[in-house]
Order: structure tokens, then C-alpha cells, then sequence
């Protein structure tokens, strides 16, 4: 089996449903609030993972990226909690499911990837499915 499909449907499942449930706590949290739990989330889990020796706190190489990764994070979850305590949890996150475009821009001219017609006709499918969930009533 493919090394990467069974995280990646965990991460489908478990993105899918943060919509659900951050729009029910938004019912009775603000924003912050949620930041709050997620860093909680974020600190149990970092704590675990130095504790059993998966990772150690150190400067190198790769560790300026790490942390724009994790700011990118952070901006991504605040202006999705914004979103979700604005707007409707089945239009939110369908529109926010066109990131795949700027993943598919970047990856051309940060990574130097290649990308095949077929991977930009599906992307193009992708921002044609969030054009139609956002005009749907």
C-alpha cells in the first residue's frame, strides 16, 4: 500500500470534521478561544513527542521553514475560525478546499516540480467545484 494514503485520509476525515466542530464551539467560544485549546492540543502533543525521544528542541537547517510552516498554520487556523464564525460551516470549508492552487503555484516555483496537464485541469476542477458551492444557496 501507499505509505502516504492512510495519514492522508485521516487528514481528509480529520479536516472535514474541524468545520463541524469548530462551528459548534463557536456557537458559545469566540476565536481565541479556540487558538487557546489548539496551542493546548499542540503543547500535549510536543510534550509527548520529547518525552518518548521522537524530537529534540534544536536549531537547524530546516528550522526557519519549520517555523514559517507553523506561522502558516496559525494565520490558516485564525482565519478559518474567523470564517467559521461568520459564515456557513458548508460553504466555508468547501471554499477553503481551493488551497490545492496555491499549493500547486508554489510547488512549480519553489520546488521546482513539474506539473502535468491533467494536474492543472484537476486543480482547475477544484476551483470549478468552489465556484459552484459558493453560488449555491
Amino acid at each position: 500500500m501507499i505509505r502516504w494514503l492512510v495519514p492522508t485520509l485521516v487528514y481528509i476525515v480529520a479536516v472535514g470534521a474541524l468545520g463541524v466542530t469548530s462551528k459548534l464551539a463557536l456557537r458559545t467560544l469566540q476565536w481565541p478561544d479556540m487558538i487557546l485549546w489548539s496551542g493546548v492540543g499542540y503543547v500535549f502533543v510536543a510534550a509527548v513527542l520529547l518525552a518518548i525521544g521522537q524530537t529534540k528542541l534544536e536549531i537547524v537547517t530546516g528550522t526557519p521553514w519549520a517555523m514559517l510552516s507553523a506561522g502558516a498554520a496559525i494565520v490558516g487556523l485564525v482565519a478559518l475560525y474567523l470564517a467559521l464564525g461568520t459564515g456557513e460551516a458548508s460553504k466555508v470549508i468547501p471554499v477553503s478546499a481551493a488551497y490545492p492552487a496555491v499549493t500547486l503555484a508554489l510547488s512549480v516555483s519553489a520546488l521546482s516540480e513539474r506539473v502535468s496537464l491533467l494536474r492543472v485541469a484537476g486543480t482547475g476542477l477544484v476551483i470549478a467545484g468552489v465556484v459552484v458551492v459558493t453560488a449555491a444557496r
